[in-house]
């Protein structure tokens, strides 16, 4: 009778387990969901050199200041019809493209070191983005082939690869941060740094 009734306490303890277990995981699986969406992707501004570069957002939309859309910190090419890359990404872009064309959309005095010292690429062309709609034709060549937009600090730049884009050319890469990651980043990161620049005087 004894090991009867033990049994029995056994079973109903053992149920009693499993019902809590369930409710521990289910209850996990729903705090895991909001935490998820709590976190979720982190979004920030282009960057475009506003106040508002560094300010994270949780969800996509566009910058306050500039009115750029704002970009995925960890997929920073999502809903773009261009490519965002980083300083890094630059001398295999290259190593890849050796016809790349780099368009430098910086005003002709920043690009010929007047008013700027960041210097430029070399055998870089440059249109700035006051001109870029009257002057798409003289692109019609790079239509289907690999260019590289930059400026300065990328507040530029992301505006000129849309109006690219939303033109019909399919291969259009925006340097984010410009030349002045271009320049920050250690020489020891970038293989083609000293045969890719020309610094202004």
């Amino acid at each position: 009778m004894f090991m009867k009734i033990k049994a029995q306490d056994i079973k109903s303890l053992m149920i009693v387990v499993g019902v809590l277990l369930a409710l521990l995981l289910v209850l996990s699986q729903k705090t895991q969901a909001q935490t998820t969406k709590s976190t979720g992707p982190i979004y920030k501004c282009t960057p475009c050199g506003c106040e508002d570069d560094d300010k994270l957002v949780h969800g996509p939309g566009n910058c306050k200041t500039c009115g750029m859309k704002l970009i995925n910190t960890i997929n920073p090419n999502e809903g773009l019809n261009y490519m965002n890359i980083t300083a890094n990404q630059l001398c295999n872009l290259i190593q890849a493209n050796p016809d790349l064309l780099l368009l430098d959309v910086r005003s002709a005095a920043e690009f010929e070191g007047k008013v700027s010292q960041l210097g430029h690429f070399k055998n870089a062309i440059n249109i700035p983005i006051r001109e870029i709609n009257q002057r798409l034709d003289e692109l019609e060549a790079y239509k289907d082939k690999e260019i590289l937009v930059h400026c300065s600090i990328s507040a530029r730049s992301p505006r000129v690869s849309k109006i690219l884009a939303d033109n019909g050319f399919t291969k259009i890469r925006n340097l984010m941060g410009g030349l002045n990651a271009w320049k920050n980043t250690p020489d020891s990161e970038l293989s083609c740094k000293n045969t890719l620049f020309v610094p202004n005087q």
